[in-house]
């Protein structure tokens, strides 16, 4: 068969794949050292305490807080650990330097290098500044609102935008925004702000009963909660590393 006739062939068969864009909102387990010894009892405390969230959970090894650098060897055993307490490692951040080998050693996928904004030169004149600015973008799409319960099993998701919930949220049901997230009422179930990995975004309601909350990927459940702020209308926002609720 010709090249020609193989390719024809090839376009006339059906297509078997496709790739599409898809905002998954991934977790990251800060790890300050590779012992395991100490890991392993404070993780597995931490897995009895919220079973659903180690239940084949995806999460990145971020590394990047430990004094040294950890090797291969290293990084196999934690990543071991992790799959024995039902966590799925499937990316990695560590040094930028070493993260490409490290990563294609482990199959893993490389979160080490941060996109970081360009800035101009301290010699590029007011000309040049403007002629290089970027194009206008245009205004972010509308909150989505939402008017009905949220019912247990249910899911909703505001992309690109921030999430108005008017009626109470059950338990066992499910809502994310890539911004802020505001239930006018009960909020149970399971509310995730900044999904993707937006730190700024904030979580308001008027009587927080969650399961759990998440912004960027850092979380508290309902244990944290009715210690802080149950049943209480609150905000919950970042700082730095922590996620904090303040009642309003």
């Amino acid at each position: 068969m010709t090249p020609m006739a193989s390719a024809v062939n090839q376009e006339s068969e059906p297509r078997c794949f496709q790739f599409k864009s898809a905002r998954a909102s991934l977790n990251e387990l800060i790890l300050t050292t590779s012992d395991t010894e100490l890991l392993k009892p404070q993780l597995a405390a931490h897995a009895a305490k919220v079973p659903m969230l180690f239940n084949n959970m995806p999460v990145i090894l971020n590394c990047q807080q430990q004094e040294t650098a950890p090797d291969v060897a290293t990084l196999k055993t934690l990543i071991s650990l992790c799959r024995e307490l039902s966590l799925v490692p499937v990316g990695l951040k560590t040094n930028p330097d070493s993260s490409a080998e490290l990563c294609t050693a482990l199959q893993l996928a490389d979160f080490s290098h941060q996109r970081r904004a360009s800035h101009s030169n301290d010699d590029e004149t007011p000309k040049q500044a403007q002629a290089e600015a970027p194009p206008a973008v245009s205004p972010p799409p509308a909150a989505k609102v939402v008017t009905t319960p949220v019912r247990s099993g249910q899911q909703i998701y505001a992309r690109d935008t921030d999430l108005i919930i008017l009626a109470p949220v059950s338990a066992g049901a499910e809502i994310m925004a890539d911004g802020h997230i505001h239930v006018y009422a009960p909020l149970r179930g399971r509310a995730m702000a900044g999904v993707n990995g937006n730190t700024d975004a904030r979580i308001f309601c008027q009587s927080m009963e969650a399961e759990l909350i998440s912004i960027a990927g850092y979380f508290k459940t309902s244990e944290d909660l009715h210690t802080e702020c149950w049943q209480q209308p609150i905000q919950a926002l970042l700082r730095g590393s922590r996620l904090d609720t303040v009642s309003l």
